[in-house]
């Protein structure tokens, strides 16, 4: 965080009238996190407390543990209390210890444990979480109150006040929306992602009580058994035979590109043409798409029929979106509704992280430990049964988000849902690094064979080198997560893997075609210190220890080449570091690896890393973290949740990209600096006609680190998704082709209003009601202050804006705001969905 330059530094005093008034009521352990002091210049810290207030009864004797969870806490704190430990565990889990006479709590009393941390403060989920209290005989208390501070934006406004970092206050949002206005809805695209091109030919029809017949040529039998189930689910009339049915046939045409469809409505005909199967899928949901949101709570008494055609095809063979289920669960019932908001925007692929160092979710059946213990987290001292409770998912072990895995049905399941809506799944499983639930998984095996006495089944799967010295420090903060290359019975584990999961495909009907494994993060120095590795390469001697990961990249890569299975993974797979400097590695360049380039903080220098790679030879997917990681926090309000060692990222940092002029897609780097297109432009590689038909598409990404339900999973998406979609649709957008820079920004900014329009006005409405309702995060008003006078605006047109006067969170019940209001110390604003789902409350500063 040393990156933002600032000279102002703020303290804060939180004052707990708690801890002044009585506490005859008070009982177990109330347990706050204090913020004390938060600088951002060139010496950035912040300072924090824990207070312990011991109303148990009884007096807490030194030998306690406080463990706490945190993504965001500095691994070399300095503790300013003499007599109290700090240890880091792993991962995000930390223990303090209360080691001296001085940390015994007697009843009534209060302990404060005041720590200093190199980094700066900046978002409230960046607070320690989730505490657990053990006492010196090991017993858990399980009576804890936790308590947090908790920081303004504008608290943060005036500690970056000489910053360039963007901190979202009202008057900075109303400034951002200011070139936002309402559309008339009949103005608007018909659906997204926008189609090519549409054109009405006559009144809309809407008819009710009508017969219904759905008929689809013999190639388009699943396309069209899809739309009878899809319409019968939400329209059911009581038909009269005097009606003239409704008509829609989807036949097969040769001449549209691939996955291109039209749709022709006369009257009550609809035809469908497409060349190929999913085409003619996409051609159904952009039927549906045309239906009102009303459509989709069931029962409706009729059928939207606009008199349009239209003619459409995708940008991009490839569109993705890939969900870590690994860090936090999330049930199978989740997954079907994500499959269900791809398919419904024209998503094609789903990138599945089944592995990594915090969980392994997918039942392997030869290796059941793997699942036994890899798929569950909880609290413990040894990680005996289960791992640590990462990312404070608590002390059980039964319960999500930290424990749960797919049994093999579960996972056929998911298979079959994406085939219907012609979505492929890939299956990541990462190697050699972030592997740590598989190490220990096969640690337990190991453990059950060696007591019995069978030493060669114990190693038959071993992944690690129980002799290896080696230190490292993963990016998250893991010693032990990275397999040994050097063993065979490493490859032995992965092919075992492999094959189990691709039988799970036959299973079901579908070829397993890509295989992710992973490959990045590999931490440095790893097997520098492994007797296994010194023997092997001396063995090798054509080999140096630089070499090992490319050896163990090959090996697999030609295993899966053999099976008929495309080998996947994040950039690095593809990349070496030469002269100082990260470039593609030509070794690997014509083994049709397929890279998915990551790595592209703005004004880092990475940002062009995927055109490289495309250029060098290698099919590459554009997964910009700046762009498409939609675990990024929002903005910088400290009450959005989510990471920002990317910068942060809404829906418009998700739309306004550019993946053939991706130097356009950036206006400002991660620090705020002004991003200049012209001079980017001189920076970048220009992509080659080859490297152009390596651009195989795009994809978000939705780690989830700090995601722990699925309301918080929908909330991180939407409506984040809608610029994703739109964009690996469309490709790039039409501004991108204006002749110099002022141009492109005035058309940028008439673009930016239709489809913030388009999303207002008619998605959101439909995903509130769609498949039971999906959760949509809201923007927060902007405002302005006029003399007297309130000025309030959205970054949605067509949502509502309600408000109060008196300091109280504004309902759907209160008053809308329709033009600008007096001006009161109290007045308090709140965007409104349909629906009722609302916005972080905006207030102008006391």
């Amino acid at each position: 965080m040393n990156r933002f330059i600032l000279s102002f530094f703020l303290i804060f005093s939180i004052m707990i009238g708690a801890c002044e008034a009585q506490t005859d009521n008070k009982k177990g352990l109330n347990i706050e996190w204090e913020l004390l002091e938060n600088q951002l210049d060139a010496d950035t810290y912040h300072q924090a407390q824990f207070v312990i207030e011991n109303h148990s009864g009884q007096s807490i004797e030194a030998g306690w543990k406080l463990y706490f969870n945190s993504i965001f806490f500095d691994l070399k704190a300095q503790l300013e209390n003499p007599g109290i430990e700090l240890q880091h565990l792993a991962g995000d889990f930390f223990v303090l210890t209360g080691k001296g006479k001085e940390a015994a709590i007697p009843n009534g009393e209060t302990l404060k444990i005041s720590y200093r941390s190199r980094n700066p403060y900046l978002k409230n989920n960046h607070a320690p979480e989730a505490p657990i209290f053990t006492l010196a005989n090991g017993t858990i208390v399980s009576d804890i109150q936790f308590e947090k501070s908790e920081m303004s934006v504008w608290e943060l406004q005036n500690l970056a006040a000489d910053s360039r970092l963007p901190i979202p206050t009202p008057a900075r949002l109303f400034e951002q929306n200011e070139g936002l206005s309402l559309l008339p809805k009949e103005d608007l695209p018909p659906f997204l992602p926008s189609p090519k091109s549409w054109k009405i030919n006559g009144e809309t029809q809407w008819v009710t009580r009508a017969g219904l017949a759905v008929v689809g040529d013999k190639s388009f039998a699943e396309a069209a058994t899809f739309l009878t189930k899809r319409i019968k689910e939400n329209y059911n009339p009581e038909i009269l035979k005097t009606e003239k049915p409704i008509q829609i046939r989807i036949s097969q045409k040769d001449g549209f590109p691939s996955e291109g469809y039209s749709i022709e409505i006369r009257d009550r005909r609809v035809l469908i043409l497409a060349s190929d199967e999913r085409g003619a899928f996409y051609g159904v949901q952009s039927f549906l798409g045309l239906q009102p949101a009303d459509f989709w709570k069931g029962n409706t008494e009729g059928l939207l029929l606009p008199q349009i055609s239209i003619e459409d095809s995708p940008a991009y063979s490839y569109r993705g979106f890939f969900l870590d289920v690994a860090r936090n669960f999330q049930t199978k019932e989740e997954i079907f509704r994500i499959l269900d908001l791809m398919a419904l925007y024209k998503l094609n692929t789903f990138h599945f992280n089944l592995a990594n160092d915090e969980g392994w979710r997918i039942e392997i059946e030869s290796l059941p430990e793997l699942t036994q213990y890899g798929s569950k987290r909880g609290f413990s001292e040894d990680e005996a049964d289960f791992q640590w409770p990462f990312y404070g998912s608590g002390i059980s072990s039964e319960e999500t988000p930290g424990s749960g895995f797919y049994t093999q049905e579960d996972f056929k399941e998911i298979l079959q849902y994406a085939k219907e809506r012609q979505i492929e799944v890939i299956p990541e499983i990462g190697f050699p690094a972030h592997s740590r639930a598989a190490i220990k998984s096969m640690e337990k095996r190991y453990e059950r064979f060696q007591k019995v006495g069978d030493l060669e089944k114990a190693e038959e799967f071993r992944l690690i080198d129980p002799d290896d010295q080696s230190e490292y420090l993963s990016a998250q903060n893991f010693r032990d997560n990275t397999v040994c290359v050097c063993k065979e019975s490493v490859y032995h584990f992965f092919e075992t893997v492999v094959m189990e999961m691709k039988g799970m495909y036959q299973e079901v009907g579908i070829p397993l075609k890509v295989f992710h494994t992973g490959g990045d993060e590999v931490p440095h120095g790893v097997w520098e210190k492994s007797p296994i590795c010194q023997e092997f390469l001396a063995e090798n001697k054509s080999l140096k220890q630089e070499d090992l990961g490319p050896y163990f990249r090959s090996r697999i890569g030609f295993f899966l080449k053999n099976e008929g299975i495309q080998q996947a993974g994040w950039e690095e797979i593809g990349q070496l570091v030469e002269n100082g400097k990260v470039v593609p590695n030509p070794n690997f360049a014509d083994r049709n690896w397929r890279l998915y380039a990551w790595n592209a903080v703005a004004g880092w220098e990475g940002e062009d890393m995927a055109y490289l790679l495309a250029n060098a030879g290698f099919p590459v997917v554009i997964s910009s973290s700046a762009n498409y990681y939609f675990d990024l926090a929002y903005d910088w309000d400290p009450r959005e949740r989510g990471h920002t060692w990317s910068g942060v990222g809404d829906m418009y940092q998700s739309w306004k990209t550019v993946p053939s002029k991706f130097f356009l897609s950036h206006d400002q780097t991660i620090d705020g600096a002004v991003w200049n297109w012209e001079e980017a432009k001189e920076k970048f590689e220009n992509l080659s006609e080859e490297g152009k038909k390596n651009i195989l598409g795009i994809q978000g990404q939705l780690w989830t680190e700090t995601v722990k339900t699925p309301d918080m999973l929908e909330y991180y998406v939407i409506p984040k998704i809608f610029g994703l979609a739109q964009r690996a649709w469309e490709g790039d957008p039409t501004w991108a082709s204006a002749s110099n820079t002022e141009e492109k920004k005035a058309l940028r900014q008439n673009e930016w209003n239709l489809f913030a329009n388009q999303v207002a006005q008619l998605e959101v409405p439909r995903l509130e009601v769609f498949q039971g309702g999906y959760k949509i995060r809201i923007p927060a008003p902007g405002l302005k202050r006029v003399g007297d006078q309130v000025f309030a605006n959205l970054q949605l047109p067509g949502l509502e804006i309600r408000y109060t006067s008196n300091g109280r969170v504004p309902s759907m019940q209160d008053s809308l705001y329709e033009g600008p209001i007096p001006y009161s110390p109290n007045l308090r604003f709140r965007a409104f969905s349909p629906n009722g789902q609302g916005s972080n409350v905006s207030q102008l500063e006391d």
